[in-house]
């Protein structure tokens, strides 16, 4: 970007005979002449696009900083270094070594305030405390002579403050701070750890320290101290903080705070921690605040637990329980080590009650123990009761016996083994005694109860007497000679009668076709003296060949039932289907024939679906629509009814085309015909086809394709509005949006950035041109031109962007251009000429430099509200001599003419070296428009083209350059008196 500034010059014209003129041509004069021209500021950015040089010709520029280690300063110190002398290095050219121009990134809100960098690589830079961090600093380094071969690296400057570090819990820790716990009534702790350290990188000495108890709660009780004995740090106490002062080293500023103790007397102290807050100065810079947190912890308070008696053999369960003023803290209840094992102590996690088991066994002597537990914190203060544990002598118990359920068999049975134990826990299992009784000894009587088996585990079979039936309880016993125990259960026997066979309801012949099973085939069953779910159902076939096992169904609950047959595939004959009913002991059964007939089958086709989305063809593999269609030999011979659509692309409703192939594939490509489905919305594809048989069979089926709407991205086209200058010009809603376009139904479009900025939507902006802008969401939009266009010497155009996204996010961005005219009866002013040249050019000292078009280096000028109005033209040069179109040769030549006649004599200027000249020769361009291409007088532009010169290569030995012809002076090539004269321009004067 080029800003420029009004610069007014005087300087005397000297007009100077060309070398070989003649003097009687036309008289020299002297002349004082005035010229504005506007003096360039340069202000590159060169971004991102510095990362990228595929484009570039020849070897791509590499700045290499990787040998450049990171930058340490402190505030208000200087960093001064030299790129070079750091390391920083750039790769040749395909030339050899190139020559580079460093230099910052230009981009003000990237680079650190008060930081610089000559083209040579000087860096400066004196940080101050706010800028300390860490910077990652962009470095451009820029070909000479190619501006747009250029690197981007960083290096890193680390900025410090030279503030003082105290670190209470030293520097092996990680982090500053540090926790400690004041057991009350154990004395005072130790604030700090005894690692505590303090530092200082840039200063030997500190001059202060500050304590400060944060959150005194208990008053005069509290207290911090510390000793100073041995420094020359004085300390003064005040009611919650301790200041210590004296210019020391940071070793005797760290013994004092390492002998920083707190000291609580309250018996009932609040249990909050406190905080203590520490920092030091080293006169210039607190450190970080540092902080020590104080737990301050009571003993718990273990409540008292009453004497215990309990008898061998027996237990009890007690809940013992804990509290504690600091209501954080976890307790942890326990027994001591010598308590006995029959004792026993369980705590939940986190839980501040325990249950306490005791539980002697019988074996346990009578006697007295006494019992202590403990309730322990996490910091180890403790509580601790006792309680006076009686064990006394065991009683006897009564054995045990378990029981057994009730019982039913039929008559003439004896019952299974039934199993149960005993046993008694005082007594040996040998020693119990087992007797079992019947109520009903009708039924049962002792000859038919029958107890085996060794031990605890025993065996009960019961065996009533012949042809009786009815219920007895029975009823079983165990004693240990002073306790019994019984256990009954109910013994029912039913009546048995004789049996008959069971029943089945028979099922006519059957016949049916091929591939085909029989209808659903009732028939019941029944039996006189057993339930029907006790009878079993059985179904066989003699010819397994056409129906096996799996081909025969059964279903039907209760005495209703349903048989299905499904011969096997393609099979066909006749087959006796029997039925079997029986209820265990008798068996009944009917049959009948099925007839299965043999049928030529046709193919089956089965409708398909497949889905895709508005933007993804379909493709399905060989097969395809024929995969779920049942028949030999399938092909596919008609789509949509016609054969010579099978291979062939066919059109759909929408536009969009779908092929299906003769061995069943398809493809369907939907790109472009359902952009107008929403996100989400869908669209249906029917298309037929026809599969042959290997036997000719045909049969049609329907191909549904449904096509999923996907979200199109929004399509903004750029505006163009005009308005004068005094004019603000203001749009409606829709505005800018309303030649931008969404295929998608529904899609809403808003303006979501201006000039790729979201948060520029809806707020006034001001553009470059000084404009306000303000672009709403919704399109509307004010450009209030803020009187920035007052001097207007032909139209101006303003273009900003904006970005427009539809509803589900998607985006795209347009460019909005706004001419700014004069108003309306108002004569434009005069506008500056503009020179045209290029960047800087090079040969050697032997070969003269031709700027013309075909070279692409032109030198020309232009002036939009010129016309054919005279303008004057210096082009001079400080080495050497410069050669017009028309011959005419000077270091410096001035030409007056219309734009078009001196473009002319610029378009193939040569420049040719002074003999054995090496170095950076400077072309100057002056353009004067005279005031004479609109209101507000004569404006100019100067600009100029460094040239590099080299030396020339050796030819045979002789040193080859062109002898450039002194120059001896100034040529005026062209001057007139009046624009009648323009004719005659270009027949220049001569000068001897």
């Amino acid at each position: 970007m080029l800003e420029f500034s009004q610069v007014e010059l005087t300087m005397p014209l000297v007009s100077r005979p060309r070398k070989g003129a003649r003097s009687n041509d036309c008289p020299s004069d002297l002349r004082r002449f005035s010229m504005r021209f506007k003096r360039p500021r340069f202000q590159a950015s060169f971004g991102e696009l510095l990362e990228d040089r595929s484009m570039l010709s020849g070897t791509p520029l590499d700045l290499d900083l990787s040998a450049v280690p990171t930058q340490t300063v402190f505030a208000g110190q200087t960093l001064e270094f030299n790129l070079g002398d750091l390391g920083a290095t750039v790769s040749e050219g395909e030339d050899g070594p190139r020559t580079v121009m460093y230099q910052l990134d230009p981009d003000g809100d990237e680079r650190p305030e008060g930081m610089s960098m000559t083209f040579s690589g000087d860096f400066l830079w004196t940080p101050t405390a706010e800028q300390e961090g860490l910077y990652s600093v962009k470095i451009i380094a820029v070909e000479n002579g190619k501006p747009v071969n250029a690197d981007v690296e960083e290096l890193m400057i680390d900025v410090r403050v030279g503030r003082p570090v105290v670190d209470l819990n030293g520097e092996d820790q990680e982090g500053i701070d540090y926790n400690a716990v004041l057991q009350l009534g154990h004395g005072p702790v130790s604030v700090v750890d005894a690692d505590l350290s303090v530092s200082d990188e840039n200063d030997a000495t500190l001059q202060s320290a500050t304590i400060t108890l944060t959150n005194r709660l208990d008053g005069a009780d509290e207290s911090l101290s510390v000793n100073v004995e041995g420094t020359n740090i004085s300390v003064e106490y005040s009611e919650d903080s301790i200041l210590l002062t004296g210019e020391d080293t940071a070793e005797n500023y760290a013994q004092v705070l390492r002998s920083l103790i707190y000291n609580n007397t309250s018996l009932d102290a609040d249990p909050t921690s406190r905080i203590v807050e520490i920092t030091i100065s080293d006169g210039e810079y607190d450190s970080h605040v540092a902080t020590a947190t104080i737990a301050v912890n009571h003993a718990p308070d273990l409540q008292p637990i009453a004497d215990q008696t309990v008898g061998a053999g027996q237990s009890v369960e007690v809940v013992v329980t804990a509290t504690d003023k600091n209501e954080a803290d976890e307790l942890f209840l326990l027994l001591d080590v010598e308590s006995p094992d029959f004792v026993t102590l369980t705590q939940e996690p986190g839980a501040r009650e325990a249950t306490l088991a005791i539980a002697p066994g019988a074996e346990v002597m009578p006697g007295e123990y006494v019992i202590r537990v403990l309730s322990i914190d996490q910091h180890g203060m403790a509580d601790a009761e006792t309680f006076l544990l009686t064990i006394a002598a065991a009683a006897n118990t009564a054995p045990t016996i378990t029981p057994i359920d009730d019982q039913t068999i039929d008559q003439d049975n004896a019952t299974d083994p039934l199993a149960f134990s005993i046993g008694d826990a005082e007594s040996a299992v040998e020693n119990l005694t087992v007797s079992v009784a019947s109520d009903n000894p009708d039924l049962v009587d002792p000859a038919g109860i029958i107890v085996t088996g060794e031990g605890a585990d025993k065996t009960l079979v019961v065996t009533p007497l012949a042809g009786a039936f009815g219920t007895a309880t029975i009823t079983l016993s165990v004693s240990d000679g002073e306790e019994t125990t019984t256990e009954s259960f109910v013994l029912t026997v039913g009546e048995v009668v004789a049996n008959t066979p069971p029943t089945i309801t028979p099922i006519d012949d059957q016949t049916i076709d091929q591939d085909n099973a029989t209808d659903p085939l009732a028939f019941s069953i029944g039996d006189a003296e057993s339930a029907v779910e006790d009878l079993t159902v059985s179904v066989a076939s003699d010819n397994p060949d056409l129906v096996d096992p799996a081909g025969i169904i059964v279903t039907g609950e209760g005495a209703d039932k349903t048989l299905v047959v499904t011969p096997l595939a393609g099979a066909f004959g006749t087959a006796t289907i029997t039925l079997s009913v029986s209820d265990g002991e008798e068996t009944t059964t009917e049959s009948f024939l099925l007839t299965v007939g043999e049928v030529v089958a046709s193919p089956i086709a089965e409708a398909d679906s497949f889905a895709t989305d508005a933007n993804t063809p379909l493709s399905v593999d060989p097969a395809g629509v024929l995969t779920n269609d049942v028949g030999d030999g399938l092909t596919v011979t008609e789509v949509n009814g016609e054969t010579v659509n099978v291979g062939s692309p066919v059109e759909l409703t929408s536009g969009a085309t779908v092929t299906i192939n003769a061995d069943g594939s398809l493809s369907f490509d939907p790109t472009g015909n359902y952009a107008s489905l929403g996100e989400g919305e869908t669209a249906v594809e029917t298309v037929s086809y026809t599969t042959t048989d290997a036997t000719l069979g045909t049969a049609t089926a329907d191909v549904e394709i449904t096509i999923t709407g996907v979200n199109d991205a929004p399509v903004a086209t750029d505006d163009a509005y005009a308005t004068e200058s005094d004019t603000a010009l203001s749009l409606t809603v829709s505005g800018v949006l309303a030649n931008d376009t969404d295929i998608d139904n529904g899609d809403t479009l808003t303006v979501t950035a201006v000039n790729g900025a979201a948060e520029n939507v809806g707020q006034s902006i001001t553009l470059e041109s000084g404009a306000v802008l303000t672009l709403n969401a919704d399109g509307s939009m004010t450009f209030d031109p803020s009187g920035q266009f007052g001097d207007l010497a032909e139209p101006a155009t303003v273009s900003f962007s904006y970005t427009v996204a539809d509803s589900h996010g998607l985006t795209s961005e347009a460019n909005v251009t706004v001419t700014v005219s004069a108003p309306s009866g108002i004569a434009n002013q005069n506008a500056a000429p503009i020179n045209s040249v290029p960047g800087e050019q090079s040969t050697d000292n032997a070969t003269p430099l031709v700027f013309d078009e075909a070279n692409g280096n032109a030198i020309s000028v232009s002036d939009g509200d010129a016309a054919d109005a005279m303008v004057e033209v210096t082009v001079s040069v400080d080495n050497g001599l410069l050669t017009l179109a028309n011959g005419f040769e000077s270091f410096r030549h001035k030409l007056l003419g219309s734009i078009d006649q001196i473009n002319s004599l610029l378009n193939g200027l040569v420049y040719t070296p002074s003999a054995g000249f090496e170095g950076t020769a400077t072309l100057t361009l002056v353009t004067d428009d005279l005031g004479n291409s609109g209101l507000g007088g004569a404006k100019a532009d100067a600009d100029s083209v460094l040239i590099a010169v080299a030396a020339a290569a050796a030819t045979n030995g002789v040193e080859g350059a062109v002898e450039a012809p002194a120059a001896e002076g100034e040529s005026i090539d062209s001057i007139v008196g009046s624009e009648d004269d323009l004719d005659d321009l270009f027949q220049p004067c001569h000068f001897a």
